[in-house]
């Protein structure tokens, strides 16, 4: 999920590098990034649900759910200016780079076999 949520950064590469006109490409590759993003944004609602145990799970539910609002927040509010600063071709380059800790943390989280199983 997490590769599903982050590859379609390379497809904005292509766009950034070949700025196609054709509005079906264009639409199919934010089709694309959409379908991937809901993919990620499932895995982390799932991660926060497995983490979220003991007597108070929903305030740790809570917790996570705001730290995936800043974890969203924040880039947005620097991405015009680092944009500006970089340009199109570049800035996709540097969001594909960014997606490296994702990886990196989504590969010790470590998943409990019988997690989401009935009991």
């Amino acid at each position: 999920m997490v590769f599903a949520m982050h590859l379609p950064d390379a497809i904005f590469i292509y766009l950034s590098q070949v700025q196609p006109e054709s509005l079906f490409l264009i639409n199919l590759a934010v089709a694309t990034e959409q379908f991937g993003y809901g993919f990620g944004f499932t895995a982390y609602t799932l991660v926060m649900i497995m983490v979220s145990e003991g007597e108070y799970k929903t305030v740790h539910y809570a917790i996570g759910t705001g730290f995936m609002a800043l974890g969203m927040m924040i880039p947005a509010m620097a991405s015009g200016w680092i944009q500006e600063q970089l340009g199109y071709a570049h800035f996709f380059l540097w969001i594909l780079l960014s997606t490296i800790p994702g990886f990196i943390v989504a590969a010790l989280i470590r998943i409990d076999p019988a997690f989401g199983k009935g009991e």
